[in-house]
């Protein structure tokens, strides 16, 4: 009796330990709720709330159950051997490694949802390709660290101490023991202990297990995120993003997994494509009126779009660029080609759509693609070159360049003596503008690509010394800016503009048949408020500038575009009538474009646009108001993830669709007794 007394002990304590970590997990999310209550939207009512707790409590279950199976199966050796110590120790030491791991896990949970306005998502995976030192040291510089490092600390002690309390004492019942004297009622308790940690190992009592799809329960986005505990969370970040960079599995980006369907819906054919890349094969019509001499793409770091919106002009971030647009067009709908600035440089360089792929480290990725903007400008006889403000290190983008056919390669340590940045991503704006302006001269014509890193952490300075006129909040945005709105750290973005713009005017007066296209990597992440809408989180700038040498076909408020129409544009500028290039995107002068921009989740169109992670919600770009999606957004959806499958497959498996390759889309259906409609899709 005394071997089974040890047992039930040993599965109390195992009980015990699975509690603990259930509550403190569910803490977390309580405390993540009062933390970021103010970004909850209005349908956040408490019904809403509960909804996300209980649904919350589910992957919390899960969690803990992983973290007490190793003690469970200790308890089940106990029942073998009659030894409790082994079980003891190991239960010991999993609650300390577990306080510890939650503690730092929990605190960079929040600190990530803070920065992304999201769990972990697909930059976690910024600490694998990012310049690490870099990383830290801008944290350290421009995050509180010392302050929640205590904290942490006090976190551990104080969960090390309940812990202690749980511990103390164990109970059975004098009837439990009595029963489990007979060999099926102890059956029974091995089997049914096995079944609860099988439960809870699949997070469910239901035919599947516990998925991904269940966070998603609440009508209010923030909630949804707020559901997965900081584990469930990191698990799928980094198993989605493996599976993308691995590149095994075109199902990744395309769930049918036939790359057929995905040509027949961009190319809106319906007879067999071998090719792909003769699909986007286009001839130059020539320039409206004369061919640039000199090309400038500048990609300005975090240059968001809203702050060129009227309603937020009091904050005077872009003067600048408003200057300029004066003789430009300056295009409001558009989006970036992805997420962070490796993602949509590599796609503005290769020309290709932003698949989840990391073809900056891609075997395919050292050589040129047809798409490649340098290549195709070194075609037509212009001088490549690429301006960094960074380390050319960084994600290897000095190799990535040059592989793509950039003939020179400028980094940060070209602008500034090696070793002393004062900012550890890269030299001011200022000081990058001024070392390109020494680079480039009229002896023959050029195509620079130039990529800036000013408005970027830490924001170190001193914006008001400069002459950043906006020290308090405007009067007219008092109801719409958070009362701890950060005015320098935004004025980080006038220094940027401001330079930008004395950029332009000097390249003007001193190079002949200069065209600019000047836009932003990635939305800052950075708002006057908690709550942007979907264009204030999304859209990025895009100015178009060639004096006396662009003519648009439409009105600038009727074009809308992405990263991935900057190339066919810049081609039709410069290149002769009659140049064959290669360009998945379209020229966004062109009047008989259809008017409509792919970017890395999100559709855009000169009045509305739609997002993947939320394609039920439109959002109309007239009054900012949000509408139902239709069958038009849906089709636009499912167009902008067949261009990710077909970058993924041009990058993964080369030019050619294999002849074995299934080609059942575009044929009579027999199991759905129809025809397929992938292929009535309009082409680009």
């Amino acid at each position: 009796m005394d071997g089974l007394q040890l047992v039930l002990g040993q599965i109390q304590e195992d009980l015990k330990f699975w509690l603990f970590a259930f509550l403190v997990l569910g803490s977390i999310r309580v405390l993540m709720l009062i933390i970021f209550r103010t970004w909850l939207g209005p349908d956040a009512n408490t019904r809403q709330v509960i909804q996300c707790l209980l649904s919350g409590a589910r992957f919390d279950a899960r969690t803990a159950t992983y973290w007490a199976a190793p003690c469970v199966l200790a308890t089940v050796l106990v029942g073998l051997t009659g030894k409790a110590h082994l079980s003891d120790v190991l239960r010991t030491w999993t609650a300390a490694i577990f306080i510890i791991a939650t503690v730092v896990l929990g605190a960079i949970a929040i600190g990530f949802f803070a920065e992304y306005k999201d769990h972990f998502n697909h930059w976690i995976l910024g600490v694998v390709f990012d310049d690490m030192r870099a990383v830290v040291r801008t944290v350290w510089k421009d995050y509180p660290v010392v302050i929640p490092g205590a904290l942490m600390f006090a976190a551990m002690a104080g969960l090390w101490w309940l812990w202690g309390w749980f511990e103390r004492g164990w109970y059975s019942p004098d009837w439990l023991i009595g029963a489990a004297q007979y060999w099926w009622a102890r059956s029974g308790l091995l089997a049914g202990l096995l079944l609860l940690l099988f439960i809870g190992l699949r997070g469910s009592l239901g035919s599947r297990p516990l998925q991904l799809k269940d966070a998603a329960v609440t009508k209010d986005r923030i909630l949804n995120k707020l559901v997965l505990d900081p584990y469930s969370a990191l698990r799928y970040a980094i198993s989605q993003q493996l599976r993308l960079i691995r590149g095994k599995d075109l199902r990744a980006v395309w769930p049918d997994g036939d790359i057929r369907s995905a040509v027949c819906v961009v190319f809106g054919q319906a007879e067999q494509i071998d090719d792909p890349d003769q699909m986007i094969r286009r001839v130059s019509n020539g320039p409206p009126i004369r061919r640039a001499r000199h090309v400038f793409l500048v990609v300005m770091e975090s240059y968001d779009a809203w702050p060129v919106l009227d309603r937020y002009r009091p904050l005077q971030l872009s003067e600048g660029v408003r200057a300029l647009a004066e003789d430009g067009v300056l295009v409001r709908a558009f989006v970036p080609a992805g997420y962070s600035t490796m993602t949509s440089i590599a796609s503005i360089v290769t020309g290709l759509p932003d698949c989840g792929l990391v073809v900056n480290y891609h075997p395919s990725g050292r050589q040129p693609f047809p798409t490649s903007i340098a290549q195709i400008f070194r075609r037509l006889g212009y001088r490549t070159r690429m301006f960094y403000a960074g380390y050319l290190s960084w994600q290897r983008i000095g190799d990535f360049c040059a592989e793509q056919g950039f003939d020179q390669i400028h980094g940060g340590g070209h602008m500034d003596e090696p070793g002393l940045f004062r900012r550890e991503w890269g030299v001011e704006d200022d000081r990058l503008f001024d070392y390109v302006i020494g680079q480039v001269n009229d002896d023959e014509p050029s195509f620079n690509l130039i990529l800036s890193t000013g408005y970027h952490p830490p924001f170190i300075l001193d914006v008001y010394a400069k002459g950043y006129p906006v020290r308090q909040i405007p009067d007219q945005l008092r109801g719409l800016c958070q009362k701890d709105l950060d005015l320098k750290m935004l004025g980080h973005l006038w220094f940027a503009d401001r330079s930008l713009y004395q950029f332009v005017q000097r390249i003007e007066q001193r190079l002949t048949d200069t065209v600019f296209a000047i836009t932003g990597d990635h939305w800052s992440r950075r708002f006057i408020n908690n709550r942007p809408n979907m264009y204030e989180s999304t859209a990025v700038l895009m100015l178009l500038r060639g004096l006396g040498l662009i003519r648009p076909g439409v009105p600038e408020d009727q074009i809308a575009g992405s990263h991935l129409d900057i190339l066919p544009t810049l081609v039709e500028l410069a290149a002769p009538t009659g140049f064959t290039y290669y360009a998945f995107g379209a020229d966004l002068l062109y009047g008989g474009r259809q008017q409509v921009g792919f970017g890395g989740r999100m559709v855009i169109t000169p009045h509305w646009m739609v997002g993947l992670a939320e394609p039920e919600k439109v959002l109309m770009l007239a009054d900012m108001s949000q509408s139902n999606a239709g069958p038009q957004q849906a089709a636009l959806l499912r167009r902008l993830q067949a261009l990710q499958a077909i970058g993924w497959w041009r990058i993964s498996k080369g030019p050619r669709i294999s002849s074995s390759q299934d080609a059942r889309i575009c044929t009579y259906n027999k199991r759905r007794k129809r025809i397929d409609t992938a292929c009535t899709r309009p082409g680009l």
